[in-house]
């Protein structure tokens, strides 16, 4: 709600650049209680920055093509994976068994070379990111109003329906829906979380005789599957117009791979379960977010809805470090099966949502909700957002 208020250019640029700051001043770090205080600033500048940037998409495109737009942005957290795998690879020879380079062990100079391009990147921002369609002065004239007429000719779009009014963020509160996809994003997160902090401790339990360079190249064919899934099936699912059925299959995907990471029968087959998790990683949680915002046409509704899922989602990253204690090593089966159950609530809530949604559109196109629109005008009926007759859902 506040990209509303400072508009999206600013209102990222200042994100990007506080949390560019801190991971850069994270570098040079004495003890333990200044680490922990980085770490605090970091995520609470980090965590707007997300669910900003998806709203922010929603301001440009509209349902039939935002899916494959947030691919291309979450899928760069997996990208991320794979070239920080690289960049970790390359400067752990800095380390020189323990000596450093300059005076610093490797692992200051990863923090320091990851915040300084944020910090600069930041005020590049501002006069590159528009804040609408209508102020998107590297497109033409032609292309910015159709943009425009893309995004009003949806029913539930009208003008009035994306400003941010009170009434909607309390209709986003109060929907089931938005808690529905909210806890189910806490359960994708929690496996997007621990997945990502300890595969590199997953690979290097498969062979002891690894060495840590080796175990963070064999990670970048992993993320880089992932990514490569992700945008393949959000392109599909914006060709079809489908959501769930990515989401759960994402999720089952994912419960396979890490069967056979418990079963451990060998160091290939473990690795295979890497690669099926990353495979479903991205797909069912971006997919999701995706699937919430294509059904909130009216912006604070939306803005709510996707500031909880979101909110909800990340609060996974508190409990995901503690899937994975040495104590449970090699194995981890604790961590394991209880993130095969969470995955199976996920893939429950989602089915739930899928059939709820597809009966909802029953009763839309058979009449049974027209019921809501007696008595009122074309423009006041257009004003319903979602509960609008017209309006049907994306399962």
């Amino acid at each position: 709600m506040i990209v509303k208020r400072l508009k999206p250019a600013r209102y990222l640029a200042g994100l990007m650049f506080l949390w560019g700051i801190t991971a850069t001043f994270t570098a040079f770090v004495n003890n333990f209680a200044a680490l922990v205080a980085c770490r605090i600033l970091l995520g609470t500048f980090e965590a707007g920055l997300f669910p900003g940037i998806l709203l922010y998409l929603t301001i440009f495109y509209n349902k039939r093509h935002i899916s494959l737009r947030n691919a291309y942005f979450y899928a760069t957290s997996a990208a991320a994976g794979a070239i920080g795998g690289l960049v970790a690879y390359g400067i752990g020879f800095m380390d020189n068994g323990g000596e450093g380079t300059a005076g610093w062990r490797a692992w200051r100079w990863i923090i320091l070379i990851n915040g300084v391009p944020t910090v600069l990147t930041a005020f590049i921002v501002p006069f590159v990111l528009p804040n609408s369609p209508e102020t998107a002065t590297f497109l033409s004239e032609e292309d910015r109003r159709n943009l425009v007429l893309l995004r009003e000719a949806e029913i539930g779009m009208t003008k009035s329906a994306q400003e941010l009014h009170k009434e909607d963020v309390i209709a986003g509160a109060k929907d089931w829906k938005t808690w529905a996809w909210s806890i189910a994003q806490y359960c994708s997160h929690t496996v997007l979380y621990s997945f990502s902090v300890f595969l590199p401790t997953i690979i290097a339990e498969m062979n002891g005789a690894w060495s840590t360079a080796t175990v963070q190249a064999l990670t970048v064919p992993v993320y880089a599957l992932g990514a490569m899934t992700y945008l393949t099936c959000a392109f599909i699912s914006d060709a079809t117009q489908h959501r769930g059925i990515f989401c759960l299959s994402g999720a089952l995907v994912m419960m396979v791979g890490y069967i056979f990471l418990i079963v451990h029968k060998s160091i290939a087959l473990s690795f295979a379960g890497t690669f099926l998790v990353a495979m479903g990683c991205w797909t069912s949680s971006g997919s999701a977010m995706a699937w919430l915002n294509t059904n909130n046409p009216r912006y604070g509704k939306r803005a709510f809805a996707s500031g909880m899922q979101i909110t909800i989602g990340n609060s996974a990253g508190v409990a995901a470090p503690f899937l994975f204690s040495n104590s449970h090593r090699p194995a981890y089966r604790p961590g394991y099966g209880a993130t095969i159950g969470l995955l199976a609530f996920a893939s429950v809530i989602y089915v739930i949502l899928h059939m709820y949604l597809r009966n909802a559109n029953k009763r839309k196109i058979s009449g049974k909700e027209d019921w809501r629109i007696e008595g009122k005008t074309e423009e006041e009926a257009a004003e319903m957002g979602d509960l609008n007759p017209k309006y049907l859902y994306t399962i």
